[in-house]
């Protein structure tokens, strides 16, 4: 055995350098968006469109967090989802529910310095045209997960 000092943590901290893939948040305005809670993060992407779409003389009636649908245009009800940029330069929207009564589904990536968007109709979702939907759960067919690259 070495008779040398090792610093643990000093030689942990190297070891995580070496295996931790580059944070690609660092240092970006949106930051913040990373550290929330996912229901949090919904809630945020939801606000963000109605009062983007409200900014813009888009009239909008907003269903809240107890409402089956996140928000109205007209007659459209439109299911709103939104995900952060991961480092594989993918995003994956969570709780993509077919079993719900909307329109279209409007996916919103946030990126570490930008934001992005696309929708789809219900029934391009439900065909894979938006992505391969993939079940949350093995042996469930109710909420999937919607991985999607855009940029």
């Amino acid at each position: 055995m070495g008779s040398a000092e090792i610093d643990p943590v000093g030689l942990m901290v190297e070891v995580i350098k070496m295996h931790a893939p580059e944070d690609i948040w660092q240092g970006s305005p949106l930051i913040g968006y990373r550290f929330l809670g996912n229901t949090n993060r919904g809630e945020i992407g939801e606000e963000f469109v109605r009062r983007f779409l409200n900014a813009h003389d888009i009239p909008v009636a907003f269903g809240g967090r107890t409402s089956r649908t996140d928000l109205t245009i007209g007659m459209k009800r439109i299911e709103i989802k939104t995900a952060s940029l991961g480092a594989n330069g993918t995003f994956q929207f969570n709780h993509v529910r077919l079993d719900r009564d909307y329109d279209f589904q409007f996916c919103l990536g946030i990126c570490p310095s930008a934001i992005v968007f696309d929708i789809w109709r219900k029934g391009e979702v439900a065909e894979n045209r938006a992505g391969k939907l993939v079940r949350m759960a093995e042996g469930q067919a109710v909420t999937y997960k919607l991985p999607s690259v855009w940029i």
